[in-house]
Order: structure tokens, then sequence, then C-alpha cells
């Protein structure tokens, strides 16, 4: 007997499935909640990731900067480039890219007539 066919899920993880996102409120409180509860950034977007995917990657980045403090150095795009790498590259890939966009971050900061 198919135990998932069986059984609904309850109401405090229905909005996992597909089609049951709810307001942008309720999910800006739960990607705060996920940030807050994985210590390290890659565990964090990988958790927002799977549990919205249905919101673009630009809008989870601005979510992700906005509860995650060790992303204060980062901006929008390379947030975005973070959870791309998450997605394409699991923790080798996403770690490349975050030492890529931290370097690219100082070297830019020292050229004042670069802008992102």
């Amino acid at each position: 007997m198919n135990q998932e066919a069986s059984s609904s899920p309850g109401p405090d993880v229905a909005w996992i499935l597909p089609g049951s996102h709810g307001s942008p409120a309720q999910a800006l409180l739960r990607i705060e909640a996920l940030c807050a509860g994985f210590p390290d950034l890659f565990g964090a977007m990988l958790a927002v990731l799977a549990t919205h995917q249905a919101v673009s990657r630009e809008i989870l980045a601005l979510a992700i900067l906005q509860f995650r403090t060790d992303t204060a150095d980062l901006n929008r795009d390379a947030v975005v480039g973070l959870l791309t790498s998450v997605i394409q590259g699991g923790r080798p890939g996403f770690e490349a890219v975050l030492r890529a966009r931290r370097k690219g971050e100082r070297k830019a900061a020292a050229l004042p007539w670069v802008k992102d």
C-alpha cells in the first residue's frame, strides 16, 4: 500500500505542496525561519530553494540578504549566483562561487569607478 497516496499532509507542511504557497508575507516568515534555523549559508539556501521553488531566485536572494548577516558583503546578483550554484554544483560549486564573489567584491571596491 502506498502511504503517500493514502495520507494527506497536515496544515503545518501543506504549504510545501504545489499550488499551496500562501501569501508573500507568509513566505517571508518561512524564509526568515529557515535562515535562522540553518547555521551555514549553504544549508539555509538549499532549504529555501527546496521549499520555495515557485519564487524567482532574484526575490529569494533579496529575502536571504535581509535575513542572513553572513551575506552582508554580497549584492543581490552575487546571492542569485550562489543560489544557482547550489542547484547546479552542490556544496563544492557553492563554495567556489562564494570565494570568487567575495574576491570580486574586494577588487571592485578598490576601483571607485566600477559599478555593479
